[in-house]
């Protein structure tokens, strides 16, 4: 990980702890914001696949799976900034739905890792996490507070893995 991708990781994982505290003091108004941000982030992500898909990847082994990550994240994000109007249930639910997604993403990307041979721990543990808060979110489905706080704790825990990764050395390999 280079220092821009170290710093950028480090400011959305700060950002991502100042939408957390923001839910849980002011539920009210945050939820909009962070529909609003969640959306309008995903949709930066999508253009930088599709950017990096027509420039580059399209000449790669596999950059089809590059070029559907990049048209289902602007997809979200435009979907998330559509639930600005909708009902506190809607965004809610969609909140829980994307912590559920990335859990499984992260389970998926936890198994090929470890097919692969490299560090594989740290992503199924976040991937489990990811998905056991949105079960337990499901769980508790009539109070919309709980699932608030459920949903602040998985932020919390992204931030930090985020927080940690881009702080962590990183490892120089010397090919001979």
């Amino acid at each position: 990980m280079g220092k821009v991708s170290r710093l950028i990781s480090i400011v959305v994982g700060i950002a991502m702890i100042v939408c957390g505290v923001a839910l849980l003091l002011e539920p009210e108004g945050s939820l909009v914001v962070v529909a609003l941000v969640l959306g309008i982030g995903l949709m930066a992500y999508g253009i930088k696949k599709l950017a990096y898909y027509l420039t580059m990847a399209r000449h790669m082994v596999e950059s089809l799976s590059i070029l559907l990550v990049g048209v289902l994240a602007l997809d979200v994000g435009f979907f998330a900034i559509t639930l600005i109007d909708a009902p506190r249930v809607s965004v809610v639910l969609y909140l829980v739905g994307y912590n559920a997604l990335s859990g499984i993403f992260g389970i998926v990307r936890g198994l090929e890792s470890k097919r692969l041979g490299s560090r594989w721990k740290p992503r199924l543990l976040h991937g489990a996490i990811n998905l056991a808060l949105a079960i337990l979110s499901l769980a508790f489905m009539g109070s919309e507070q709980i699932i608030l706080i459920i949903f602040c704790i998985g932020l919390f825990y992204s931030a930090a893995m985020r927080i940690a990764s881009a702080l962590k050395p990183t490892e120089i390999i010397y090919i001979p």
